[in-house]
């Protein structure tokens, strides 16, 4: 009985060393952001890597537009930039509210200019957009698998806002995040343009310039009655 229960703990012993440790995922990037290269937008960002069981390193980015950004306000573009030298990303899935969404490994769509860099790769809401974006209220979870281990740190997130522009503004804008700069960055951050200006108001005419308009009508008249009755 002894030799039994001995060899059972053996081999439980044996069986905890063997089984592989959990992933041990680390958060890179976790609040709000707001800026925008036409009108200010929000977004919540959440970002984590861990390493697979090939040891690659995969990132779940999370993406949640806020309830306070315009009515309409939809994302219908979530991508990733600067990546190490030699990372490439060899697949991605979305879920949640991204579910609509589809990998584009070349760049999605929306996610160029405004500061964001060339080796883009990210997500692009399936047609007809904007309806199958991440709508306000929403969140979307994305992942990304590289083909071995790196640091993400210095990364960028980019995301395109289409829609629910205030009035006067164009209607979409470009949310660019630089993950190695302390607290996160903003691409051309600002509102958009002044409104046009008012129309000139309505000058009134005074009283007493009424009254002088008036008497020089009444005047024009009487030299007209008086002309007529010497013909």
């Amino acid at each position: 009985m002894k030799r039994t229960l001995g060899a059972l703990g053996l081999a439980a012993a044996l069986g905890a060393v063997a089984a592989p440790a959990a992933a041990r995922a680390d958060t890179l990037v976790n609040q709000q952001f707001c800026g925008g290269n036409t009108f200010n937008t929000c977004a919540f960002i959440s970002s984590s890597t861990s390493l697979n069981g090939s040891g690659n390193t995969v990132l779940t980015l999370t993406v949640t537009n806020p309830v306070g950004n315009n009515a309409g306000s939809v994302f219908t573009a979530v991508g990733i930039a600067n990546l190490p030298s030699g990372a490439t990303v060899t697949g991605g899935t979305a879920s949640g509210a991204g579910t609509s969404f589809t990998f584009a490994p070349g760049g999605p769509s929306g996610l160029s200019g405004a500061g964001i860099e060339s080796d883009v790769v990210g997500f692009g809401a399936e047609p007809p957009a904007p309806t199958n974006g991440i709508n306000v209220g929403e969140s979307a979870t994305f992942t990304f698998t590289f083909n071995g281990a790196y640091n993400l740190g210095a990364i960028q997130y980019s995301l395109h806002d289409q829609g629910g522009a205030p009035q006067g503004c164009e209607a979409s804008t470009k949310l660019v995040i630089n993950g190695s700069v302390a607290g996160g960055y903003t691409a051309n951050v600002g509102p958009c343009g002044p409104p046009p200006p008012p129309p000139p108001p309505t000058t009134v005419p005074e009283p007493a310039s009424l009254m002088l308009l008036a008497s020089g009508l009444a005047s024009i008249g009487g030299t007209g009655v008086i002309r007529r009755r010497r013909k």
